[in-house]
Order: C-alpha cells, then structure tokens, then sequence
C-alpha cells in the first residue's frame, strides 16, 4: 500500500458498550456502532511515551529508562440544523469506545482496527463567523489503555 489521504479510507464509528474481548472485537460488535465517519471532519487519537532519565557519575551520557504513557483525544464534527446526529450521541459525560480504521473502510474479520475507551469531557462549539459551516470539538479522557492494534473476530 501506498501514501494514503485519510479520505474514503478512514472508517469511525461510537459505542457506549465495549466490546467483549476489547482487542478483538467482533464484526458484530462494529455493525452495531453508531458510524459516524461522514459527520467528522478532523481527529486526534494519540498516545504518547516519555522517558525517565537515569544518569550516573561513570558517563558523561545521560541513559533513560521509559516511563509512563498518556493518550488525547478529540474527534472534530459538524452541527446540523436538521439531524445534529453527532451532537446528541456525544454528550459530556458519555462513556464508551471509539473504533477507528484509518484504512481500508469498515474493517472485516483479520482486518485491523483501533479501540479507544473514551468519555466525553466537552464539547466545544467552533466561532460562528460568516460563510463557515458549523462545526464543534468533541474532547475525551482516555481512562485506560486502547487496543492500538486490535484484529477484527468473528
């Protein structure tokens, strides 16, 4: 495969309940999510590592050891005036997993998939400004560690 653009590739989609096995959830479990590819217009699920440093006087380098991990979270989306579908699936507070495939369109079995454990802690509306469509920011806590690298089940 190629250098990609995310755009009819990517594949997003909310449950409020996660799945049985959360590193393989099952074809069922993602046909039962809300998709919501089409309302988002930007994402950023990420974690991050740091490193501990642990010098000693026998070395003028200076040798680290990792550390602990975090993870951010934000999905950006449209309002609408008609069915503000993703507004109203994602109010403060709400728990529940985000899976994304960032290839490849709705993963099929032993395809892969990202499962992030999420809960909404705002949503923010974008400035109103002349000739901008309508848009708001959807920020999450991470509470424990997503399934990066999940493989689709039966």
């Amino acid at each position: 495969m190629g250098r990609f653009i995310p755009n009819e590739n990517t594949w997003i989609a909310f449950s409020p309940t996660e799945p049985a096995v959360f590193d393989a959830p099952k074809v069922s479990e993602l046909s039962a999510a809300t998709e919501v590819t089409s309302l988002v217009s930007g994402l950023n699920f990420s974690a991050q590592g740091s490193a501990v440093p642990t010098p000693d006087l026998s070395t003028l380098f200076e040798t680290s050891i990792p550390g602990t991990t975090t993870a951010t979270a934000s999905m950006d989306g449209y309002r609408d005036d008609t069915a503000d579908d993703l507004w109203e699936l994602l109010p403060r507070g709400a728990k529940g997993v985000v899976y994304i495939a960032r290839y490849g369109g709705k993963p099929a079995t032993g395809d892969g998939v990202e499962v992030w454990p999420v809960r909404v802690i705002s949503r923010t509306n974008a400035n109103m400004t002349n000739n901008t469509v309508a848009t708001f920011t959807v920020t999450f806590s991470v509470p424990r560690e997503p399934a990066e690298d999940a493989i689709v089940g039966t």
